[in-house]
């Protein structure tokens, strides 16, 4: 199999040479992009493994949830790299305020929200995550313009962006965190988000979350 496929590249080369030279970066960013992927797991993982379980978690969710809304392919794995990538700018802020156990300071809420503009500049560069770099910068947006860091509203947040939000409420409501007193229950998690369907989240990401738990 691996001799016919070495074949079908030789006469593809020589037949079309851009085509195969198309294919061959495509196959070379992907790679690219899973290399990274896993090194932004780790990573992650190694900063801090509460939350580097919570975005695979949320990539998972947000991939179902893209799914269910009808995405293309090309666009649920830009939503699934998106949920490993969201919380990548923890890594900038200090471990006094990330693993503070009560409630924060305004002071340290403001450092605290910087995290998606340092994640999105650290991905904004790199040809396999480049892509991701709005939706990583736009997923504590709410729908009606009160989130951050912009304050977009409604369509103008990338869907992608919507999509993580909904997902991370969720496994934040759901999964121990340092700042909550104990999880909850899916139930408890979709009835929270429910309440903020139209305020916070999209409401057509909210109902597909309602779908999948149906």
């Amino acid at each position: 199999m691996a001799e016919t496929r070495r074949e079908m590249s030789r006469k593809l080369s020589q037949s079309h040479p851009n085509l195969y030279q198309r294919l061959r970066r495509v196959e070379e960013l992907e790679a690219l992009r899973e290399a990274t992927r896993d090194l932004v797991a780790k990573a992650l993982d190694a900063r801090d493994q509460v939350i580097a379980s919570h975005s695979a978690r949320v990539a998972e969710l947000a991939a179902r949830l893209a799914q269910q809304v009808h995405l293309g392919l090309r666009n649920v794995e830009l939503v699934r790299m998106t949920g490993i990538l969201h919380d990548l700018g923890v890594i900038g802020i200090r471990d006094d305020i990330l693993n503070k156990p009560g409630p924060l300071r305004e002071d340290e809420w403001e450092i605290m929200r910087r995290h998606p503009d340092i994640g999105a500049d650290l991905i904004r560069w790199h040809p396999a995550l480049a892509e991701a770099t709005p939706l990583v910068r736009h997923h504590h947006e709410r729908w009606d313009g009160s989130g951050y860091p912009v304050g977009l509203r409604g369509d103008v947040i990338p869907m992608g962006a919507r999509i993580v939000a909904v997902a991370e409420s969720f496994d934040t409501i759901t999964n121990k965190r340092i700042y909550l007193a104990a999880p909850r229950s899916s139930v408890d998690a979709i009835r929270d988000i429910s309440e903020h369907s139209g305020s916070w989240y999209d409401p057509t990401v909210v109902d597909a979350l309602r779908a999948l738990y149906r």
